[in-house]
């Protein structure tokens, strides 16, 4: 459900109810059901608000005997709605979408349903609960007791992974080691080898530096660090090019001439993605026992419950865990 107070819903919903969802759930023999985990009452307000052409089946346990393929089933987890607030951080919001988030982790781990796919939640507002909470992706690798993970976005011609995730600037550098490059390489070609099955993807590596430092100029972090990484990365196997400058590895990656890339830190990875993507992004947690995509945006409070929020991420996000299913 993600953050009660938030476009979660809405966005859930439009997906769900847009032909594109409809025609894949159902093409080819595929008989997909569709289950939202949150409260009954946040989508039946949301329902009234928006009005799509879909049909709800409330139920109380994921049971085959149950569950629908014609109808949207809403999994009610007994949760009181009352405290919900919309379009604000919310300390009772966040409990809504805590249990929502343990709830499914836990489903997917069990392998009770084949996909999890995650709606936008406020980080201010989980810290509220659990003051430990950093997000989605570290959450679910923590319920799948899994230690090597990583976060890859697609978006048009771009799938992008992140060396480094949510930190300051001035701590990038810092905290860039040659072992962690490599495991996000290494994670990045299962990826694409097992799940695309592109037999011999190419992975381009960006560099942190301008002009990927120039020679030890302008940084030594591209000799020190991300060139001996990708070195054992080639002396596996694998194809790895780089350190590429970030102002020309974007351009060539969208010429196709990489299958995927590893950005050194957030914005020199999302920039170019969400300039290219900005409403189609998807969010692909690599590693985990389970298919979890979400869409690549927030809460979005300031049009919550307005039936003006654009579903185009969530519908992506739902193609793309049908299609790694």
């Amino acid at each position: 459900m993600g953050d009660p107070g938030g476009i979660g819903p809405e966005v859930t919903l439009k997906a769900l109810a847009h032909p594109e969802i409809k025609k894949l759930a159902h093409r080819r023999g595929n008989k997909i059901s569709f289950c939202i985990l949150g409260s009954p009452d946040i989508f039946a307000e949301n329902v009234r608000i928006i009005r799509p052409r879909l049909s709800c089946n409330v139920i109380s346990c994921i049971d085959k005997t149950i569950v629908s393929s014609q109808k949207v089933n809403i999994l009610d987890l007994g949760d009181d709605a009352r405290e919900v607030t919309i379009g604000t951080v919310s300390l009772a919001n966040a409990v809504l979408a805590y249990h929502a988030l343990e709830v499914g982790a836990q489903l997917a781990f069990h392998h009770i349903v084949d996909a999890l796919v995650t709606a936008p939640i406020n980080k201010e507002a989980l810290q509220l609960f659990c003051p430990s909470f950093t997000g989605h992706t570290e959450y679910l690798a923590r319920i799948a007791k899994i230690k090597k993970y990583a976060m890859l976005l697609m978006g048009g011609p771009l799938r992008v992974v992140l060396a480094t995730m949510h930190m300051p600037l001035h701590k990038v550098s810092s905290t860039l080691n040659q072992k962690d490059i490599l495991t996000k390489i290494e994670l990045i070609d299962t990826f694409l080898k097992k799940q695309l099955r592109i037999k011999k993807p190419i992975i381009g590596v960006a560099a942190l530096n301008p002009h990927a430092g120039e020679g030890g100029k302008v940084g030594r972090e591209e000799i020190e660090i991300i060139s001996p990484a990708i070195k054992k990365a080639l002396r596996k196997g694998l194809r790895v090019r780089g350190p590429i400058p970030g102002d020309v590895i974007f351009h060539d990656a969208i010429k196709g001439k990489y299958d995927a890339l590893l950005a050194m830190y957030h914005d020199q990875g999302l920039g170019p993605l969400k300039m290219l993507a900005f409403d189609k992004g998807v969010n692909i947690t690599l590693n985990l026992p389970f298919v979890r995509t979400s869409p690549d945006h927030g809460t979005a409070f300031d049009i919550a419950y307005k039936n003006k929020a654009n579903p185009d991420s969530m519908i992506e996000a739902i193609k793309t865990a049908i299609q790694l299913i």
